[in-house]
This record gives structure tokens, C-alpha cells and sequence, in this order.
């Protein structure tokens, strides 16, 4: 709930979620921030499409994205066993703190 709130009024809910689970074990912390993300992105796509929102150009525009996506999970099956502990933390305050400043400076 406290991410689905932050991420409405601020854009950028994956932060707080973060911070939340930066001392969580590894497969804790990404099941949890995918789970949240997964339904956060389901119920916001039926809203927009609700709204009649959602057109050509955004579906055009996922068509294109799509093979980020398939080659990122494919990625983060190949490191996900190697990042943990203090590396994950780092990783998941990093994440953090650059997108917080990024939200600051827009």
C-alpha cells in the first residue's frame, strides 16, 4: 500500500518499497518489489484502458520495449545468484538514492 501511494503522488514507487526490504534476503526482496510491481502495473493498465487511455501508439510503443524486457529477465536469471548481502543492499539504496535525485531534478 505504502508503494502504490508514493508511486501515485510521486511517479516512482519503487524506492520506498526498496528501503523497506534493504535488509531482506535476496530472494525475499525480489519476489516481493516483482509481486508489488506486477499487480501495481495490472491495475494501473486496466484504469488507463478503463479510461479509454491506452492507444496505438502506446501499444506500438510496448511492442518496441518488449525485447528490453525478454533480454533483461533472461539477464537477471544469470546474475541474480551472484548479487547478495552487502551487494544487494548497496545495489537497492543505490537505486534509491539515483532515483529519488532524478525525481528532485525534474
Amino acid at each position: 500500500m505504502f508503494t502504490g501511494v508514493t508511486e501515485t503522488a510521486t511517479g516512482i514507487g519503487g524506492p520506498p518499497l526498496a528501503l523497506l526490504y534493504q535488509h531482506a534476503k535476496g530472494p525475499i526482496l525480489r519476489a516481493t518489489v516483482a509481486v508489488c510491481f506486477f499487480v501495481g502495473e495490472i491495475m494501473s493498465l486496466v484504469i488507463l484502458a478503463i479510461a479509454g487511455r491506452i492507444g496505438a501508439d502506446q501499444l506500438l510503443a510496448a511492442l518496441y520495449l518488449a525485447p528490453a524486457v525478454l533480454l533483461g529477465s533472461a539477464l537477471s536469471r544469470l546474475t541474480h545468484d551472484h548479487i547478495r548481502g552487502r551487494g544487494l543492499r548497496l545495489g537497492v539504496l543505490t537505486f534509491a538514492l539515483a532515483s529519488g535525485a532524478f525525481l528532485i531534478v525534474r
